[in-house]
């Protein structure tokens, strides 16, 4: 169980884009067996719905890199290099809204 992830969008083996698309599948299918009783909600911290936010990290500052991290499920962007307060604060959101499915992904 993890409270957020730092995605690498640049990642041998396998881009942080397929990663994050895997984590959501992974994601839609538990909500599924959590709605149909499969699961207990209990196990995932008590929540209805598990999201978990996920931090898109690259060097490349294209708009074509940032619309597919959007298309592939991650919740916010910072390019590198970033100054600590840019992280920190990308971070932040992450736990400001109550809605678990906020999209902000920022420049």
């Amino acid at each position: 169980k993890f409270d957020a992830c730092f995605m690498d969008v640049q990642m041998p083996e396998m881009d942080g884009f397929e990663a994050t698309r895997q984590i959501r599948s992974i994601e839609n299918k538990v909500n599924r067996q959590i709605e149909s009783g499969e699961l207990s909600k209990e196990m995932f911290g008590n929540v209805a719905h598990w999201h978990i936010p996920i931090l898109a990290m690259t060097a490349d500052v294209i708009q074509a890199t940032h619309d597919e991290c959007v298309r592939c499920g991650m919740d916010a962007y910072v390019s590198k290099p970033f100054e600590e307060e840019q992280l920190y604060s990308a971070v932040a959101r992450f736990f400001e809204s109550d809605d678990p499915d906020v999209v902000d992904l920022t420049w």
